[in-house]
């Protein structure tokens, strides 16, 4: 008996050693693979460690640097940085691991960014996919009417105020104001979204931030304050239901086509120019198609659902919105000339942005003529480039039968993922891949006044026919495949929208950016929380 204990200890202690060091580090599949650290093979520590002490990205991108375009993060997960990568994991359908679990709200109700199953989200996001198309956005008659009061009976008299004044102001909170509330308006209707830009707003928007930051940050106090954004979006729900009850020129249906000028966009909802508020187009869209389209009978269930995806989009807005204004108009306010320039694409383009509004309204032109504005959309994609909203992984899991990428075999069940912090920095694809250059979007040596477009109107990433080092086929900055950003080109057009108005009123300087630098976080938030920028009035010749 005495004996037989200290072999079945050693049995037990070579078993472990054998399945937790000598099978990871020299018989899986993934021994062949280079490790980002010597004891990423058979222990998770390395990565675990640099994601808790916030320097996973750059830990990730270092180690590519070092090891190329594959890397081993820990026995079971691995990190890619290539094209064949992108394509086999994102446009092939690997699906989302239980990471994204996290972002459910009201208790567990999942919306697109959380649903693991392909199933579930293909039929979720055919319910507002065409809601959010770029064809759809610059036709509707409601988003006009909203991004007319967002412009200039909210934003622009803040901004011309401080102008006026002298004083700076700081565009990272009223930039992730602009974001939640054009989605809210879009989403809900404008007289059910959220009110936090305007003149008297500042403690509203202050609280709400805070909440938003708490969140997403998982700060102290951030149960909480998710509880507050949940309840305050339910109950911009519960308003925009009343309207559409109440409301007698809304269909029953939640639908009401109307064709546009050029017989091709075609618009859902109410199209009344003297409503006192536009059409609530997600929620509506939400309402009517989740009890049919997922088979949900409980309407109190429904409304959950829909606001979970509203909630969704309007944490999304908010932060990608806010961040990618900030620093867009931080790099515009360190070189005038640009903003110049930037200013003469804009008036020649005969804009009706001037404060205050003289001329005609919003109309599907001048959107579409906003749209095709080269320099405004390179200044765009290259903030996107440089200061991804989401710099880390996207987490993915390897499907049965495992998958071969860059010649390497990963086994079904591993986790891997691929940055844009890293996509967005190879070298051949974007040479001074660490400066701010929104040239690289415009001139190629074959046609300098090319416009180098980063997404099709379905949203993914232009790839077919493009040379392997061309740069959009490494753009990252919205994912890729069937769960590409469902609201790129929303977020896209509104920020066109929100440079041009301020850029063709004003010219911006640096008071105070301490702490610009991101935080190396899951969103890439500015380290300082703010920046302070000085407004002038420019001339209009």
């Amino acid at each position: 008996m005495t004996f037989y204990f200290p072999l079945a200890v050693a049995l037990v202690l070579i078993y472990l050693l054998f399945y937790y060091v000598v099978y990871p580090a020299t018989i899986s599949p993934l021994s062949k693979i280079p490790s980002g650290h010597p004891i990423a093979a058979f222990l998770p520590i390395w990565i675990w460690w640099k994601r808790r002490k916030g320097y996973e990205t750059r830990s990730i991108f270092a180690a590519h640097q070092r090891h190329g375009p594959i890397v081993r993060l820990a026995p079971n997960e691995v990190s890619v940085a290539s094209l064949d990568g992108l394509r086999k994991i994102y446009m092939g359908g690997f699906e989302r691991t239980e990471w994204f679990l996290q972002f459910r709200n009201y208790d567990g109700t999942p919306n697109l960014l959380t649903m693991l199953n392909a199933k579930d989200h293909a039929t979720r996001r055919r319910i507002v996919s065409h809601s959010y198309s770029k064809s759809y956005l610059l036709g509707s008659s409601d988003f006009q009417k909203l991004s007319h009061i967002l412009l200039f009976e909210r934003l622009l008299p803040v901004l011309d105020d401080a102008a006026v004044a002298g004083k700076g102001i700081d565009m990272y909170s009223l930039g992730r104001a602009a974001g939640a509330e054009f989605m809210t308006a879009y989403g809900l209707g404008s007289a059910f979204g959220l009110d936090l830009m305007r003149r008297s707003r500042e403690d509203e928007r202050r609280i709400y931030l805070e909440n938003g930051k708490r969140k997403t940050m998982n700060l102290k106090g951030g149960e909480r304050a998710a509880k507050a954004l949940e309840e305050q979006l339910l109950q911009m729900c519960r308003e925009a239901e009343r309207y559409l009850k109440s409301n007698s020129s809304a269909p029953k249906d939640g639908k009401s086509l109307e064709d546009e000028k050029d017989g091709k966009a075609r618009q859902i909802g109410s199209e009344d120019p003297g409503s006192t508020s536009t059409y609530p187009i997600i929620y509506a869209q939400l309402m009517n198609s989740i009890p049919t389209k997922e088979h949900v009978t409980n309407p109190q269930e429904t409304i959950l659902l829909a606001a979970s995806e509203l909630l969704d989009n309007t944490e999304a807005a908010r932060v990608g919105i806010g961040i990618t204004l900030t620093y867009a108009m931080h790099e515009l306010s360190q070189q005038r000339a640009l903003q110049s320039t930037l200013r003469k694409e804009l008036t020649g383009a005969e804009l009706p942005f001037t404060y205050p509004l003289q001329h005609q309204s919003l109309s599907t032109s001048i959107l579409r003529k906003l749209d095709g504005l080269p320099l405004l959309d390179a200044v765009i994609t290259e903030t996107l480039r440089l200061h991804s909203i989401v710099p880390g992984p996207l987490r993915r899991l390897v499907p049965k039968g495992g998958t071969i990428i860059d010649g390497y075999f990963i086994p079904a069940g591993a986790t891997i993922s691929s940055a844009s912090y890293c996509m967005h920095r190879y070298k051949d694809a974007y040479p001074e891949a660490g400066l701010w250059k929104p040239e690289r979007w415009i001139r190629t040596a074959d046609s300098p006044n090319e416009q180098l477009t980063t997404l099709d109107e379905a949203g993914e990433g232009l790839e077919n026919g493009k040379a392997e080092h061309d740069p959009r086929r490494w753009f990252f900055a919205f994912g890729s495949g069937a769960r590409v950003c469902v609201g790129n080109h929303f977020v896209l057009i509104v920020l066109k929208l929100l440079l041009a108005a301020i850029y063709m009123n004003y010219a911006t300087t640096v008071i105070d950016d301490e702490g610009i630098e991101h935080v190396e976080d899951l969103i890439a938030v500015p380290v300082g929380d703010k920046l302070i920028l000085g407004f002038s009035r420019v001339a209009m010749g």
